[in-house]
């Protein structure tokens, strides 16, 4: 989810990529750094924190030229170092690269290809510069030397490579990268806001294009042959762009969750395993977050009992003040999306049981306390209300339960394929969401019951609508409900039951007999059984509580603008909590 800016063209190109990563710096705020060519050489300027304390006077950084690339961070391998801070540059430092995404296979490539190399930095995209290095040599062509590279790279990414002779090159799978053309100059970046100001013409580059900029001029390549892309007319503000044609962040993190969970699921195979040593090294297994993320813990809990390993989980609130039951031989997974939750931290204080982090921000305290991370990857998450770091949890929590079942790569299939059909899912039910959240935004009262997996969606889902619509709403296990809660139900309470085939027969009658007090009641599950106010249809899918979440994601955001509510920004919350 890093933020990339290429410029080619008259002007001194520093100050331009340096105003445009201004622009990005929503999507990553780690480390920057920018380079140029000014032939003979490739100068760079770079370091941690925001693009401000990289850079600190673009004025006078040193890295003149008419042509160069930049980039804002947000570490997925490697901590946030200068060493690890991009552009990253070649062996002889004669051309640079900016990289955004993952290369699952860097390793491999490491020793396949550059097993003579002496690498600075920990980062997947330092391969990327000294294997087109290492191609050029043998055909002494910059532009050839990419297509060779691109075939060799194995993951998600959005890459730019400029040369010190001013040739620049750029290639795409799975990240986004658009080309901005205006006269005399061209622009690349990762999406249209750091070019707007200079132009409203853009190519939206498709996975598999390379291109290749020289003097002003542009040729896209797909399998290595010359095509043509459309040039787009853009008629959006900075702040739109940035949104990427949604009206708020959340509603476009909620639809970038095919690619998170995608991007959560390619995790090293040494990562994976260490975790699942980890795991079975253990005596007992705590899990444990706050908020969101103790569902996530809760999911996982389930999903490792699955696997047979012995898993208690608990909020990390609560668990403090029995944290002196854990042993030393035992094991905590901490969850958090930015690793400083002041709870989850102080928990940790109080025990010497190694911890597995599960965590989105590199770097972060519980990353660098934690004995082993396992990064979501989920990129920033600007919405307070989490979607996408939630359903990247569950990925990779699921991915490890699943790979201590069977198989990484059997794991890893499941979860892609469940990923591919979110987006079906939603189409499905836009009338449906439609029509609920309609019916939600008028009522004071919602009540959400589930049986085994289904009560942690059910308590996710409850926790969305609340926080961003401010409708009273809780979740119980369906059959905890009738014993004292029914009581509350009256002529129209809404009730949503999730049908999920963990004692389906069982939430069924807990629903209808709600419904037998006046309860409105909501059905979510693979077919309606009954005569349920509104229903909500998931397909068939071993992974289907990332299915169910997503729909209600959707309809809180929904509810939540009906009711004239910013769901960005909910009042009274915070990002990251950070005090206790």
């Amino acid at each position: 989810m890093c933020g990339i800016v290429g410029y080619s063209g008259e002007d001194e190109a520093a100050e331009k990529i340096y105003r445009g990563l201004k622009k990005l710096e929503y999507r990553g705020y780690d480390s920057a750094g920018i380079a140029t060519a000014g032939n003979p050489t490739v100068k760079v300027e770079k370091g941690t924190g925001t693009i401000d304390e990289a850079i600190n006077d673009i004025s006078e950084a040193e890295i003149d030229g008419n042509v160069g690339i930049g980039h804002t961070r947000w570490a997925t391998h490697g901590g946030v170092t200068d060493y690890n801070a991009h552009p990253h540059r070649s062996r002889s430092g004669d051309i640079a690269v900016v990289h955004n995404g993952i290369i699952n296979n860097y390793e491999e490539l490491k020793e396949e290809h550059l097993s003579g190399h002496d690498f600075r930095s920990e980062t997947d995209t330092e391969v990327i510069p000294r294997l087109i290095e290492e191609k050029h040599r043998e055909l002494n062509d910059f532009h050839r030397a990419v297509e060779e590279v691109v075939d060799m790279l194995e993951g998600s990414y959005a890459v730019v490579a400029v040369k010190d002779s001013g040739e620049m090159a750029a290639f795409k799978e799975s990240s986004p990268l658009a080309l901005g053309i205006s006269d005399g100059e061209l622009f690349l970046a990762s999406d249209v806001t750091p070019f707007l100001e200079h132009t409203d013409k853009a190519v939206f580059l498709e996975d598999g294009d390379i291109v290749r900029i020289e003097g002003g001029n542009y040729e896209i390549k797909n399998n290595r042959e010359i095509i043509e892309r459309e040039v787009n007319h853009i008629d959006w503000d900075a702040e739109e762009a940035s949104k990427e044609g949604h009206d708020h962040f959340m509603q476009k993190e909620i639809n970038e969750q095919p690619d998170t969970v995608k991007r959560a699921v390619f995790q090293d195979h040494s990562d994976v395993k260490k975790a699942i040593e980890m795991i079975e090294e253990a005596d007992t297994v705590y899990l444990s977050g706050c908020g969101t993320s103790s569902y996530a813990a809760d999911l996982g809990a389930k999903y490792l009992r699955e696997a047979g390993y012995d898993v208690i989980s608990e909020q990390s609130h609560e668990m403090e003040y029995w944290n002196n039951h854990v042993k030393d031989d035992d094991l905590i997974i901490a969850i958090s999306q930015s690793g400083e939750t002041a709870d989850l931290l102080s928990m940790l204080e109080g025990v010497d049981a190694p911890v597995l982090s599960i965590v989105n921000v590199v770097g972060s305290t519980l990353a660098r306390k934690a004995d082993h991370t396992m990064y979501i990857n989920a990129g920033p998450e600007i919405g307070v209300a989490s979607t996408k770091a939630f359903t990247a949890q569950l990925a990779v929590l699921k991915l490890i339960g699943m790979t201590a079942q069977s198989s990484l790569k059997e794991a890893r299939e499941s979860l892609i394929k469940s990923a591919g059909k979110i987006p079906e899912v939603l189409e499905d039910n836009e009338d449906t969401v439609e029509e609920v959240s309609e019916y939600l935004q008028k009522q004071e009262h919602v009540y959400f019951i589930g049986r085994e997996k289904g009560f942690e969606v059910a308590k996710e889902s409850s926790l969305k609508l609340k926080e961003l619509s401010y409708i009273h709403s809780e979740a119980f296990p369906g059959g905890e409900f009738k014993h004292g809660t029914i009581a509350l139900v009256e002529e129209g309470t809404p009730v949503v039951a999730f049908m999920r085939d963990e004692g389906l027969e069982d939430i069924f009658s807990n629903a209808k007999e709600a419904e037998s007090r006046g309860a409105d009641i909501i059905g979510v599950g693979r077919k309606n059984m009954g005569d349920f106010k509104h229903f909500f249809e998931v397909p068939e899918d071993e992974n289907s509580e990332i299915l169910e979440v997503a729909i209600f994601q959707l309809l809180a955001y929904r509810t939540a603008v009906k009711r004239g509510h910013n769901p960005d920004k909910p009042r009274n919350l915070a990002k990251s909590v950070t005090v206790k």
